[in-house]
This record gives C-alpha cells, sequence and structure tokens, in this order.
C-alpha cells in the first residue's frame, strides 16, 4: 500500500510537471521564481535548453512512478495468488 501511496505522489508531481511545461511552450515564457523569466524571444537557446531538461525530469519521474505502480500492483495479486 505504502508502494501505491509513493506512486501517485510521484505521478501527482509528473501532472505539475507537465502542466508547468505545456503552459510554458503556449506562452513562451518560463517562469522563474527567484529571479527573472526566462522569455524564447529573449534567450531562445537557455529556454528551449532547460525546457528540455524539464522535460526529460518529468519523463523520468513518470517512469518511475509506473516502475513503483507496476510492481505494487504485482506484490497486491501475488499476495493474494495460492502460492503464498
Amino acid at each position: 500500500m505504502a508502494a501505491l501511496a509513493i506512486a501517485a505522489l510521484i505521478g501527482w508531481g509528473c501532472v505539475i510537471g507537465a502542466t508547468e511545461v505545456v503552459e510554458s511552450v503556449r506562452s513562451g515564457m518560463l517562469n522563474n521564481r527567484k529571479g527573472p523569466d526566462i522569455l524564447a524571444a529573449e534567450r531562445p537557446v537557455l529556454y528551449w535548453a532547460l525546457l528540455c531538461f524539464y522535460t526529460a525530469a518529468t519523463l523520468t519521474a513518470a517512469g518511475l512512478a509506473l516502475l513503483v505502480l507496476a510492481t505494487a500492483v504485482r506484490d497486491l495479486m501475488g499476495a493474494r495468488g495460492p502460492e503464498r
């Protein structure tokens, strides 16, 4: 059950991250909460580099969430089988 909760928490973070990436592409601006925002028109190389990094991090976290979810479901289904 703890693994399911962890997978749900990671998945929720992935949804938030994907929403931020989509919003950044739509607006052409990365919202930098600790400094000036990064605009695609002003600094395109930095904008796209950071956007690719954020996308890769979100996809990696989504893969981790799916792996943890698959492991949790396998363990829950295996616990109910006649072998144990």
